[in-house]
């Protein structure tokens, strides 16, 4: 997967790029299961990655660790019937990783540091750093902890995607009871910038100590990349509302190619659309990540969240099914 592509959250609608077909989410209604630290210092686990059979990583955003986790699921319904994490292998360099993808095809993983923020890559069998890619200076402007929280990697194609959490300084403001947060979207095709996309994200979920904005927020937690070129984003809101999660289904038909403006505050550009596919909300969890599984008996996918378990928050795992419509 020497030829990558770093998209933030979008599917090309130009010939660059085949729009994504539609999918649908369904949630077999088993809830969230207890992800245990077992005899691993495993905590905060911000982003998930599948590498094949029960096999999956997860990142923590405190630990600078990878850490092997062993999920077996149910393939008529997509539940899961067990989980466990293993002892985590430390990424040399790493300060507060977000978002992982594996790649099999040379045994490593990809992670996103939202200090830098950048993007490395690194050896599974012993964490040595491979390489580190470069991400656009526009990047560099990114508030402090709503860097680039996601990553993932098409299971079809050599293309990698990835995603800023809310807006860059110079691309306005930050999500609000009015209105939600402009995130730049971001392809790299072998390595080097394919176009920048804007997403919209959702309004913040209301107000907790006092009027507007202070502890509440509302972002971008991860991305999907699905087969075929299909994107999911996976949205969290924080407020009054409780912890809520939303995955949407990108359409970038007519969207806007934004790499070559610096700011997008006062531009003119079609931001992607996106289509509400799921939503559920939380007293007491924090899902982050998201990562697309195995394929299921009857032709949907596995689709698996994982919580980050920080501020007294629940570390668990959450089962859904996509399926092409």
């Amino acid at each position: 997967m020497r030829a990558l592509v770093l998209t933030a959250l979008v599917l090309m609608a130009t010939g660059a790029a085949t729009p994504s077909p539609h999918w649908s989410v369904t949630d077999p209604g088993q809830g969230p299961v207890s992800l245990p630290q077992g005899d691993t210092p495993a905590r905060e686990l911000g982003g998930i990655t599948w590498d094949s059979g029960t096999r999956y990583y997860a990142v923590s955003d405190k630990l600078g660790t990878v850490f092997p986790l062993s999920i077996e699921l149910n393939r008529r319904d997509g539940t899961i019937g067990h989980a466990s994490i293993a002892p985590g292998i430390l990424l040399p360099g790493s300060t507060d990783l977000e978002g992982v993808a594996v790649d099999r095809a040379h045994a490593t993983v990809l992670v996103s540091d939202e200090v830098g923020p950048t993007i490395r890559e690194y050896r599974l069998a012993d964490g040595r750093l491979v390489r580190s890619i470069s991400v656009p200076a526009v990047y560099r402007t990114a508030r402090t902890n709503l860097s680039l929280e996601s990553l993932s990697l098409a299971p079809d194609r050599p293309n990698l995607w990835a995603a800023n959490e809310e807006t860059l300084v110079r691309d306005g403001p930050l999500s609000s009871a009015e209105g939600g947060s402009v995130v730049r979207l971001q392809r790299f095709d072998a390595e080097r910038p394919a176009g920048q996309w804007a997403y919209v994200t959702d309004p913040l979920l209301g107000d907790i100590l006092r009027e507007g904005r202070d502890i509440e927020s509302s972002g971008v937690a991860d991305v999907v990349a699905l087969p075929g070129g299909g994107l999911l984003v996976l949205e969290r809101a924080f407020g009054a509302g409780g912890l809520r999660n939303r995955l949407y289904e990108v359409d970038f038909a007519g969207a806007t190619d934004v790499a070559a403006l610096p700011s997008l505050a006062g531009a003119t550009y079609q931001p992607v659309h996106k289509r509400l596919l799921w939503e559920h909300r939380f007293t007491d969890i924090n899902y982050e990540g998201a990562a697309l599984g195995p394929q299921l008996a009857d032709g949907g996918y596995s689709l698996i969240l994982i919580s980050d378990d920080g501020h007294h928050q629940r570390q668990a795992l959450y089962a859904l099914v996509v399926r092409r419509r």
